[in-house]
């Protein structure tokens, strides 16, 4: 009963020390905590050793890496920022073209708008995020929606259905966005668009309002291809994005600003074309391409569900080792970018959880009914802890490192079905930023799986 107790507890120092510290600080730690005992002995390799404790690493574990595409459950309905423009990455995704559609809320009801004439209107958005040739000219347009924006609608990235008037309401030709900056976009409207909103504002309540004006797309002007500017439309600050009519009634001037809105809805559209790349085949839902056909690489792209599957289809091998099983201290998730990808240019996606998969490739979901994110904590992965993640927030940050310790040891002790996982990046519903990452039978800077583990006797 002493051994077992004086083995739990060790191995649960291992564990809690593996989870606040590095891994050298994990060594340093347990080279002190074994030097006070005379049994037994610390080592760190490959070899099997006769020890009682003994903290072993390996980055061997095999990994499989296909590219998909998941595209038909990107949630775009209500997103938290309005993107639009387009941008071309000719070696790796190809074309993306974003299209911004939103609701328009009255900021003040019930005015008499009657007797007015227009001088001029403009739509301002407010960004602070621009992606691709930001040092190339982009053209947009304004057009109006003829669909009318339903709340209970969970619109996709892929969705096709919502209509719009053919003709521009406004544009903006010729401008250079820039990035992780704070700038306003103003896009002149046409005073005949000004005069025909103020008609149906004119003494109307927002609902009646709403019931008449559908709302405003922005989209790239004839195709035009820069970069994709990612808009905050938070009806909260009007002094940021909205739409103005400027007027006058007689000799007095005057305005109405409207607000773009999420109520009822709101979505951006995704448009892809990757034609000439290496992910051309890519077309529909489920579609897939093995690393060896890609040149080992892998793609993530946001908003477009071109992911990376990671697979480890031999890790429960693990679970045993020269007849003793295994405790898992500590196991990282190494992904480097491609560092000729153009990263420089095309920042990496910043913020990505990985996803759980079922053995059909679709997604796995908890016992609750969320998405069956890996998590930080939480061991054997069953509850809601707080999901991992992979991040990339600065341009030089060129490999993602993601803590899957939790994750590892519930698959090796069988709580877990081993159908590997995906990168979801977290701001899929309006952003388009791409990673290309070096695949598991990369030349140099594979992606590989890091573990250290302990033998128990």
């Amino acid at each position: 009963m002493k051994r077992w107790m004086k083995r739990n507890t060790i191995i649960f120092i291992i564990n809690w020390w593996a989870k606040k510290s590095s891994p050298a600080f994990l060594l340093l730690s347990l080279t002190v905590l074994i030097s006070c005992r005379k049994e037994g002995d610390f080592n760190l390799g490959s070899k099997p050793q006769d020890s009682n404790i003994g903290v072993q690493f390996t980055d061997t574990v095999t990994l499989i890496n296909k590219t998909f595409l998941l595209n038909d459950s990107i949630i775009s309905a209500r997103a938290n920022n309005l993107s639009f423009g387009g941008y071309v990455d000719p070696s790796y995704t190809g074309t993306t073209y974003c299209e911004a559609y939103a609701s328009v809320r009255l900021v003040n009801s019930n005015v008499d708008y009657s007797g007015t004439t227009v001088d001029s209107a403009k739509l301002y958005m407010y960004y602070s995020l621009a992606y691709g040739d930001t040092l190339s000219n982009q053209d947009v347009s304004v057009h109006e929606i003829t669909t009318q924006l339903d709340a209970s609608v969970p619109y996709r990235t892929n969705s096709n259905f919502v209509t719009y008037s053919s003709a521009s309401i406004g544009e903006r030709t010729g401008f250079q966005a820039r990035p992780y900056t704070s700038h306003t976009l103003d896009i002149p409207l046409t005073n005949a668009f000004g005069s025909n909103l103020l008609a149906i504002a004119n003494n109307k309540n927002n609902t009646d309002f709403q019931n008449l004006f559908y709302g405003i797309m922005i989209k790239p002007k004839n195709n035009s291809v820069a970069s994709v500017i990612t808009a905050d439309y938070t009806t909260s600050d009007l002094a940021r994005t909205r739409l103005i009519v400027y007027f006058k009634r007689g000799t007095v001037r005057d305005s109405a600003t409207f607000a773009i809105s999420n109520t009822p809805s709101s979505f951006n559209r995704v448009i892809d074309d990757r034609s000439g790349t290496n992910i051309s085949t890519l077309v529909s839902n489920g579609d897939r391409i093995e690393e060896a056909l890609t040149g080992n690489r892998c793609y993530i792209q946001s908003g477009t569900g071109i992911t990376t599957k990671v697979e480890m289809p031999y890790l429960k091998n693990l679970a045993m080792v020269g007849g003793n099983s295994v405790i898992i201290n500590k196991a990282v998730l190494v992904a480097p970018v491609d560092l000729a990808s153009g990263y420089e240019k095309y920042r990496q996606v910043n913020y990505m959880r990985l996803l759980q998969m079922n053995t059909d490739d679709t997604y796995k979901y908890a016992a609750n009914g969320t998405l069956a994110y890996i998590q930080g904590s939480g061991y054997p992965q069953t509850g809601t802890n707080y999901s991992v993640l992979a991040t990339a927030v600065n341009v030089t940050d060129t490999t993602y490192r993601i803590d899957i310790t939790s994750y590892v040891q519930s698959l090796l002790s069988n709580h877990l079905d081993n159908n590997g996982f995906i990168f979801m990046p977290v701001y899929n519903s309006f952003m388009t930023s791409r990673s290309v990452l070096y695949g598991a039978n990369a030349t140099d800077r594979k992606m590989r799986l890091e573990i250290y583990y302990t033998k128990v006797k």
